[in-house]
């Protein structure tokens, strides 16, 4: 994944200060006491624990979860100091801190501490987060080892690529450490879509239609807006579906409809949440209506897909 300096934050000088330490906190998913640490930070969190028992992989997805903190929280390398650890900011005002840097983190913000570095992630009022840990592994395509916050702003397939990694985990169907790593670098790929530059200078399609199609994936659990979508492709609306048609194959509505079925399908198809929550991270509001789509364009109910053991290769019509 190539990193744009404008956007990431690097630490090359670690503070040798020593760091609270913490045990290493199992199971349970949610809600119970523990050794009694959990109910004093967390309001709510949900941990899933990975495993490469069986598999000659490189590496794998050793934890992952969701946190609803309580006031003055912190966490970050204290917690895990021999674990790459990568968060997802969804809400609340916190802080990330690296020796005498201190910045901001906003809703969409990630951030990503190696294995061995120090850096505090804090909120004085609470927050919610994604979370998964590697290990001692570092993704090559990151370059060197550096502590970064990377300024993304909020997105829906973000925050459901985190949630699919902790159900992965959760679940432990066959096959789950494989996809748990395919599934983490979906993630990579999402990062690099949502990082500023975009570049397309390999594709074919017209400039017009690439800023089209990226609209819709941009803001798949919104509406539909065809005058918002035209005033992103700098064309009219009737040149722009014209266009699009004739390179994509389908209107921009039924794109957008279509991606944002797939959304859901996927965060189904892991059992990643329940109809009624996919359907509202895929922008429904209605189950109903989405219901009915979801049939419309899968050929199967929603409940009926999340409980099937198709292959995740297929796709939808």
């Amino acid at each position: 994944m190539k990193v744009d300096e404008t956007m990431v934050k690097n630490f090359s000088s670690l503070s040798p200060e020593p760091a609270p330490q913490y045990a290493v906190l199992r199971r349970p998913l949610a809600g119970g006491t523990n050794d009694g640490r959990r109910p004093a930070r967390y309001t709510y969190w949900r941990v899933g624990y990975g495993s490469a028992a069986g598999y000659a992989l490189p590496f794998h997805v050793e934890r992952a979860g969701e946190f609803h903190t309580r006031p003055d929280y912190l966490t970050g390398s204290g917690d895990h100091p021999e674990a790459t650890q990568i968060y997802y900011h969804v809400e609340g005002e916190a802080a990330f801190e690296q020796s005498q840097a201190v910045m901001a983190v906003a809703p969409g913000n990630v951030l990503i501490i190696p294995a061995g570095q120090v850096a505090q992630y804090r909120a004085a009022m609470g927050m919610k987060y994604h979370w998964l840990s590697l290990g001692r592994y570092w993704p090559p395509e990151w370059g060197s080892p550096s502590t970064r916050l990377l300024g993304l702003r909020y997105d829906v397939e973000m925050e459901g690529r985190f949630a699919e990694i902790r159900e992965l985990l959760i679940l432990q169907k066959p096959g789950f450490p494989l996809r748990a790593v395919s599934a983490f670098y979906a993630l990579l790929a999402r990062m690099e879509e949502l990082a500023p530059p975009v570049s397309f200078s390999h594709s074919p399609y017209p400039e017009a239609v690439r800023a089209a199609m990226a609209y819709l994936r941009d803001h798949a659990s919104a509406p539909y807006d065809a005058t918002a979508l035209a005033a992103a492709a700098n064309l009219s609306q009737s040149h722009l579906r014209a266009l699009f048609e004739r390179w994509v194959g389908e209107s921009p509505r039924r794109f957008h409809t279509r991606g944002r079925i797939e959304l859901a399908a996927r965060l189904l198809r892991e059992g990643a949440m329940p109809v009624s929550a996919a359907a509202a991270h895929a922008g429904y509001a209605d189950v109903r209506h989405f219901a009915r789509v979801f049939k419309r364009l899968t050929g199967v109910r929603p409940r009926e897909w999340a409980s099937s053991s198709r292959d995740s290769s297929s796709e939808i019509l």
